[in-house]
């Protein structure tokens, strides 16, 4: 009989145990999962709708978690992604989020969300698709435990937050502006000077370095020359022997009179 009691006060503690534990997971409490410390994106649009297409499956554990991964995906669409446009709309589609046990203390989920922006009259669409699959092993713990549904939710939505932001920049980047609403090109703000409605831009004139040409030159050239002064060289008083080739000086017959002819009694023999 002495063993008999042991036996069933051991198995009695042993559920009070368990049931003890269980109670303290589901009545520990978790704390939003908060994405507002993140830059938002600005999309120019004047409206974004956010819709949860995703299916519930049967075997899903997406609803034990403290934070649904599809509620958490809501909260990150609102809290990061901004309409700062005046017209044209952009819907957040959540095509998939769920939580799933993959053996005996693996956890796997996935997320798959689509972008669509559009202008007003439909003339101008893109979008784009993010999809990330995550999985955690709880090791000796409880994997299905709302801390390790938590804790895996968490990881997915830091890996979708890095995701999603790629995909916009690289393929939306010419729908995304500033907080004021200024379009963005090229990841950076592009401004024109613009005229008078009906006139076109003014182009842009670049600044050009200043060419020197033979003409200019030799136009230099004589206006310094004009421009010297008029005291004498030292070496060529009259003016450079340049000068004075290229203006031979003008020969002019003797006066009458001044020439004779040599004499012949004149001649002296030596």
């Amino acid at each position: 009989m002495r063993v008999h009691y042991w036996t069933g006060l051991s198995a009695l503690v042993l559920s009070l145990g368990m049931a003890a534990c269980s109670d303290g997971d589901a009545n520990q409490t978790f704390p939003p999962l908060d994405y507002s410390y993140l830059s938002q994106i600005h999309l120019n649009v004047a409206s974004i709708d956010v819709q949860d297409e995703a299916l519930a499956a049967p075997d899903s554990l997406s609803a034990k978690a403290p934070v649904a991964p599809d509620q958490a995906l809501k909260a990150m669409a609102k809290q990061r992604l901004v309409a700062s446009g005046t017209s044209g709309k952009a819907d957040f589609i959540i095509k998939q989020a769920y939580l799933n046990r993959a053996g005996d203390n693996v956890i796997t989920g996935a997320m798959d969300v689509q972008l669509n922006v559009a202008d007003a009259g439909n003339q101008h669409t893109g979008f784009v698709h993010a999809r990330i699959t995550h999985k955690l092993d709880a090791g000796d713990r409880d994997p299905t435990s709302r801390k390790e549904l938590y804790t895996l939710t968490n990881e997915m939505m830091q890996d979708m937050n890095v995701e999603l932001e790629f995909q916009i920049r690289k393929k939306l980047l010419s729908w995304m502006t500033d907080a004021a609403g200024t379009p963005l090109i090229n990841g950076g703000i592009q401004q024109q000077a613009l005229g008078a409605p009906g006139t076109a831009p003014a182009p842009t004139t670049p600044t050009l370095a200043t060419e020197t040409t033979a003409g200019s030159t030799a136009s230099e050239k004589a206006t310094t020359l004009a421009a010297a002064p008029s005291v004498p060289d030292a070496i060529f008083p009259t003016g450079s022997d340049t000068e004075a080739t290229a203006a031979p000086a003008t020969q002019h017959s003797p006066q009458p009179g001044i020439l004779k002819l040599p004499s012949t009694d004149s001649t002296q023999t030596h």
